[in-house]
């Protein structure tokens, strides 16, 4: 993987990113941040996974709950 990889979802009043990368060690970081678009309420998680196929799998569903939610990837 080596790239970054960062997925920004908007609903009509939140924010929420996903951010992946591989750390030194080759294990790989997920980020989620989220937040309001108009107050300053927010919070952040980090996930670290063995395997890239692991990682990928928990994008793949924390975006499809996105999704369902009302969020629209940007």
């Amino acid at each position: 993987m080596g790239e970054k990889m960062r997925l920004d979802f908007r609903s009509s009043g939140r924010g929420y990113v996903l951010e992946l990368n591989q750390d030194l060690l080759g294990d790989y970081v997920l980020r989620r941040h989220w937040f309001g678009l108009t107050n300053r309420k927010g919070g952040m998680k980090q996930q670290v996974f063995a395997e890239e196929e692991d990682a990928m799998r928990e994008v793949a569903r924390i975006e499809r709950s996105r999704m369902r939610h009302g969020y629209q990837l940007k």
